[in-house]
Order: structure tokens, then sequence, then C-alpha cells
């Protein structure tokens, strides 16, 4: 038992021992090293980069559709009663030069027209033959022979004016040209008025994209000024420059939007409904740049950090133009050339010491 006693004494002196001995090691290390690491964590390290003097762009996309122009679109129309017999295009067909589109005859009411004017100048023809012999024999004068003239070039006339417009017979519409049906209000069996549209056509060159712009953004839009498109198309993008060719005046009550139409410089490979997006230049400016990364919103303002002497000095900026990368600041003593803090400006104060290394 004695024994046991003295052995559990000893074990507890080395134990104790060995605990002060670890405790001399980590706290009474020499002072030297503890100095130094202080020193080294009172430095922060940044990168910079300089401020430079440019010229600033400010821009919006907007969204929107291609479509077609109104102005520019052709009316296929006839000038007399006429029945639809057959439609050969549906809407938003490309048709080719001469390609059918309508098969038209024209109405009961019309062919009588045409009858009538062949029954007129037949009888036209006849009274003239008689007015000859009738004058031969003395039986009529010159002015009745000048008259039966007169009528019988008239009935020739009304005759052949009834057969250009096609009266009488089945005409076919072809297309003028290259283009895409915007419209067809024409019906395979519906009699319709004269002057009726049957079909409108855009040349396919004539496409033009509308995109919705906010009202606020208006003022900033001229006619001509160019903007970036970006048409979806299968399995891949179109990107295009074209010009503003028209700012409307009213916003649409649902969107809230105006519409702003823009003609693609190069429209044929466009098609009527494909969703397009263009790029805006609203604003431009000339003034001292640095990346928006620079500048960090504290307390309802923007401060900015540059580095004179190895230390950090604090701007208070005023924002200007703005782009996805840059943004144009103005603040008193900032000049050009100034190493701004771009990485680590959140940690620092003003006068805080810094190591900075320059933007790879």
């Amino acid at each position: 038992m004695k024994r046991f006693i003295s052995f559990m004494m000893i074990v507890l002196v080395l134990a104790v021992g060995i605990a002060i001995g670890f405790a001399l090691a980590k706290w009474g290390a020499p002072s030297s090293g503890g100095n130094a690491g202080s020193s080294a964590s009172g430095v922060t390290s940044v990168q910079t980069t300089p401020v430079r003097m440019g010229k600033i762009a400010q821009s919006i996309t907007v969204y929107g559709a291609v479509t077609a122009n109104p102005a520019l679109e052709k009316s296929i129309s006839v000038a007399f009663e006429s029945r639809v017999v057959k439609v050969f295009v549906v809407n938003g067909q490309r048709v080719l030069p001469n390609q059918p589109l309508l098969q038209i005859q024209a109405s009961p009411a019309e062919r009588l027209k045409l009858a009538e004017a062949k029954n007129h100048l037949k009888i036209a023809t006849m009274q003239l033959r008689l007015a000859k012999a009738e004058l031969n024999l003395q039986l009529a004068t010159q002015a009745d022979l000048i008259a039966a003239r007169d009528a019988r070039i008239t009935a020739s006339l009304l005759l052949a004016s009834l057969q250009r417009l096609g009266i009488g017979k089945r005409v076919t519409l072809r297309a003028p040209g290259e283009a895409v049906v915007v419209n067809m209000p024409a019906v395979p069996g519906k009699l319709e008025p004269p002057g009726t549209v049957l079909i409108n056509l855009l040349p396919l060159n004539k496409m033009r994209v509308a995109l919705r712009v906010p009202p606020t953004n208006l003022t900033q839009l001229r006619l001509g000024q160019i903007v970036k498109l970006t048409v979806s198309a299968r399995g891949h993008e179109l990107h295009e420059p074209g010009k503003i060719s028209l700012i409307t005046g009213r916003i649409d009550p649902l969107s809230g939007l105006v519409n702003v139409y823009v003609t693609p410089s190069k429209p044929g490979g466009l098609v009527i409904g494909q969703y397009a997006s263009g790029k805006l230049h609203i604003a431009s400016s000339t003034g001292l740049i640095v990346p928006h990364a620079a500048v960090l919103p504290v307390g309802g303002q923007e401060d900015m950090y540059t580095v004179k002497g190895s230390r950090a000095v604090l701007h208070h900026v005023k924002i200007g133009l703005s782009n996805h990368r840059e943004v144009e600041v103005s603040a008193p003593g900032l000049h050009v050339g100034e190493p701004v803090v771009i990485v680590g400006n959140a940690e620092l104060t003003e006068g805080m010491a810094v190591k900075q290394r320059n933007q790879p």
C-alpha cells in the first residue's frame, strides 16, 4: 500500500513538471518574434490601378421583335367586284417574283357589264355603217356621221377597259417581287367589292425591329442613331447594326413602354416575329474613369481609396455615368494617374498602411 502511494506521488510530481514546462515554452518565448508578427499584420496588401481620363458611354439594353413596316407594304386589290376562286399562299409565306398568289373571277354583275359593252359596240358599229350609207344617199348629214363615229369609239373604249381589267375570265394575281405574305384577308368563295385589299406583301429587305423603350429614355434618343441589334435565330444569334427610323409617341398601356423602330443594315435574313434586343447609347461624358470595384457604397455615400506614400487616402466621390465595367467619378484632390485601390479596399480606413501591387 505504501509503495502504491509513493508511486502515485511520483507520477503527480512529473505531471506538474511537464505542465509547467509547456507553459513556459508557450508564453515565455522571446518578444522579438511577437513584435515582428504584429508589424506584418499592420500592413494591408491591396491591388491598384491608375485613375484615367477618358470618355465613357452609358447604354441600356431593350427588347422587342422583328416586325413588318406598314409604310412599305404592298397591297394587291382589284378594281371590280370579284369572287376569290383559289388561294395559293398562306400568311407568313415567302414568295418569289411572279409566283401565283390568288385566282379571282368577276362577279355575275361585272360579267353582265362586259356583255352589255360588247352589245353596245356591235350596235354602234351597225349605226356607223348605216350613217355612212345614208350619207351616200344624202339621207344623213356629215354631223350624223360624226355622231355615229363618236358613239362607236366610246363603246370600243368601254369594252377594252373592261377586258384589260380581266372581266370575263379567271385572273391569277402574282407576286411583283420576292416578298413575305404579311396579311391575307381573302377567303375562297367570298364575293369582294371593288377596291378590297386581297393580300398584303412586304419585300424581304424591308423588315424592321420594334424595340420597347422606357419613356424616361426617349429624350436621349434621336432618329438615325446607331443601335447594336441581336436577333435570335435557329440555334444561334444574328448580330448587326441598325438605325432608329421611328420613335413613336404613345405608351403601351400594358407594358408602360414606348415602341422605337430600328431598321437593320441587312434585313434580308430576318423573319417576322423573331425575338430581338438592342443596345442603345443614351449618354456619354469625358472625365476621371475607374473600375466599378474601386467604389464602395458606405452610409449613403460613395467612398474610394487611393494610395499615397504607402498610406490609404479616403475620397468621398460623386458618381457620373457608368457602364458594365467602369464608372465616372469626381472628388477634390483626385488626379489622373493616381493608384486607386480595387482589391482590398473594403478593409481600409483613412491613413492605414498599405502595400500595393499593380493590376496584372
